[in-house]
């Protein structure tokens, strides 16, 4: 992974961008006032590539503390099925999403409803997270009753 910071417009600040050419994808972290956001692109095939990609996201989560990560999913590629879905929430357990609100969107809007086995099961371990085709929606879900 390599890292960089550097200040960008409207107060965001790329603060680490990741080239996981070894799973297919890049990953490119920003801060923003209220949170994390991860902007991924390129291709997700396997939940192996799925569980990098989070530990990334959980990696930053734990060294900033913010509370919030908004997912801009951009990839091409397959939604594991439910048990490899199951694998990627047992190794996400203590990474530090515990405490976190996450809004996942899937850019393209094509894989949503099969999404959302994954968002059942992150609400079955106790993750505070919603699966959508629209980034303003998510966003709008992911500051609702922020003081």
């Amino acid at each position: 992974m390599s890292a960089a910071t550097v200040s960008g417009d409207r107060g965001k600040q790329v603060i680490a961008a990741a080239d996981g050419t070894e799973h297919g994808f890049q990953l490119t972290l920003e801060t923003e006032s209220s949170g994390l956001v991860a902007m991924v692109t390129g291709r997700i095939d396997t939940v192996e590539a799925l569980i990098a990609m989070f530990m990334r996201i959980a990696g930053e989560l734990r060294r900033t503390g913010l509370k919030q990560v908004l997912v801009l999913d951009h990839t091409q590629g397959i939604v594991p099925p439910e048990a490899q879905m199951r694998k990627l929430f047992a190794a996400m357990e203590g990474q530090g999403f515990a405490s976190v609100r996450v809004a996942y969107v899937d850019a393209r809007g094509t894989a949503v409803s099969r999404m959302e086995v994954g968002e059942i099961l992150g609400r079955e371990h106790g993750y505070e997270c919603r699966v959508f085709d629209n980034e303003s929606r998510a966003r709008i879900w992911l500051h609702y009753g922020e003081s």
